[in-house]
């Protein structure tokens, strides 16, 4: 066996551990000379300028997946993400038994459309569900609020009756056991409150659960997913502030394109977004900024919206995320809408890289990489730079991914240095060098990179070394 490796569960798995002796790792590092320490040949570092589908990042489709979307097949970029939202009624339909089957399926279906899974959890919809809850739940006796929204008759669950937090709280935590930090779930909202699990009830805004009750369900949505990107919802400002202040949330705003020019009426853009970004500037560095269309761009244009000023600020809040409910887009908007996926996220080019040219069998190869990160905002999730090698007739050695992760690697430029040991029993040959940007606990999850020389399973040809 070439290498070997060890994955654990998502929340433990840290690393591949290649088959190198520890003792010979310490006796063999490389200790080349100057002359033989060289960049690769410019010509292996071409940038790639056209559209990247990056997992958990750009164009998202909505309540279906990629191979599902006819109106995303008519642009020229894919989608990384995939976003869907449940009712508590659809996740647990029976007391203590949890619809795995539903979610398992979804995640599958995102893993063939090179997609991930985002996700929200609602109690309340008016229109569509006169009781959002379970009705085992319904049948303890909880508080239920009949209201009326916009002509709808629905109730409203009180989440700070003790038996629907009581069980919500069960709700959210078993999602977290099973499903936190899985390599196919891109991030999660903090749903649940409100109306649609927006986290406002407009109607009624008196049925909202206390500021003590509503930091609380926060709490529980960052001990449940220690280690997934988290999104608060927008129209609770005091919820987004308390959520980013504890490192690793931003916010989605679910009416992006409504929007006027100054002096023209209330508008999501004016009113709710711009001061949202103001008073948490700095959390699109933790966390995912996720943009939902307004009714969908066939309004906007209708409207006369100004999709220029939509882009540029969805650009200026350094958006992760964007959808338009999977409907069409027209051709009027397409251009703008293209050079938003092109800026949507992280977008990193591998802009230099030095290691040794010949080096000793069993020994470690020291390399040193120059990056340039060309999007709006960092890498959320734990993706680590992985090596491994090939010889002439294809063969692959040695996958060895290393302990450094791009997460949180801002606009601009990055430099590290990355140990790989190379693998035990090698022959002196010629082989060429192969860079990876994968998943921690998952070593088939890659994410693409903007350069030139990518492989058939997603890796990149990076140069060549000497075993000597």
């Amino acid at each position: 066996m070439d290498s070997q490796f060890i994955q654990r569960s998502y929340k433990t798995a840290r690393i591949i551990v290649v088959s190198v002796p520890f003792i010979t790792l310490l006796l063999f590092t490389a200790n080349c000379s100057k002359e033989e320490r060289v960049e690769a040949d410019p010509d292996e570092l071409v940038e790639y300028t056209g559209f990247l589908k990056i997992p958990g990042v750009g164009f998202q489709t909505f309540g279906r997946f990629e191979d599902e979307d006819v109106n995303l097949a008519q642009m020229p970029f894919k989608s990384g993400s995939a976003y869907f939202r449940w009712m508590w009624l659809e996740i647990e339909p029976e007391e203590g038994a949890y619809n795995w089957e539903m979610i398992d399926t979804h995640l599958e279906r995102a893993r063939e459309n090179n997609q991930t899974l985002e996700f929200r959890v609602m109690l309340e919809w008016p229109a569509e569900y006169e009781i959002g809850i379970p009705q085992w739940l319904v049948d303890k006796g909880v508080n239920l609020r009949l209201t009326n929204c916009e002509g709808h008759d629905y109730y409203s669950p009180d989440l700070e009756d003790l038996i629907i937090k009581e069980h919500h709280e069960q709700l959210i935590s078993a999602l977290g056991e099973r499903y936190d930090g899985h390599p196919d779930l891109g991030s999660v909202d903090i749903g649940s409150v409100g109306m649609w699990g927006e986290w406002h009830m407009y109607c009624h805004p008196e049925l909202m659960p206390s500021r003590e009750e509503r930091s609380a369900i926060i709490d529980l949505y960052y001990e449940s997913f220690p280690n997934t990107p988290l999104v608060a919802l927008v129209d609770d400002k005091e919820g987004i502030a308390y959520a980013a202040g504890k490192g690793r949330s931003a916010w989605r705003g679910d009416c992006w394109g409504n929007h006027l020019p100054e002096g023209e009426g209330w508008n999501h853009h004016a009113n709710s977004y711009w001061p949202a970004h103001q008073l948490i500037p700095e959390a699109w560095k933790n966390g995912p900024v996720a943009m939902e269309s307004c009714w969908t761009m066939k309004k906007w244009l209708s409207d006369g919206g100004d999709i220029i000023q939509i882009i540029d600020d969805a650009i200026a809040w350094h958006a992760t995320l964007a959808h338009n409910k999977s409907d069409y887009i027209p051709g009027e908007y397409k251009t703008e809408v293209e050079r938003l996926v092109m800026n949507l996220g992280f977008r990193l080019v591998l802009r230099k890289i030095i290691f040794d040219h010949k080096i000793p069998q069993e020994s470690v190869l020291v390399v040193k990489l120059d990056w340039e990160n060309l999007g709006i905002a960092p890498p959320y999730r734990d993706h680590r730079i992985a090596f491994r090698l090939r010889d002439g007739s294809g063969k692959i050695f040695g996958l060895y991914v290393s302990n450094q992760s791009i997460r949180g690697w801002l606009p601009g430029s990055t430099s590290v240095e990355v140990e790989y040991p190379l693998p035990y029993g090698l022959i002196s040959d010629k082989y060429k060098l192969e860079l990876g940007l994968v998943f921690h606990s998952a070593t088939d999850r890659l994410v693409p990179i903007a350069n030139e020389g990518k492989t058939d399973d997603g890796w990149y040809v990076v140069g060549a070394i000497q075993i000597e």
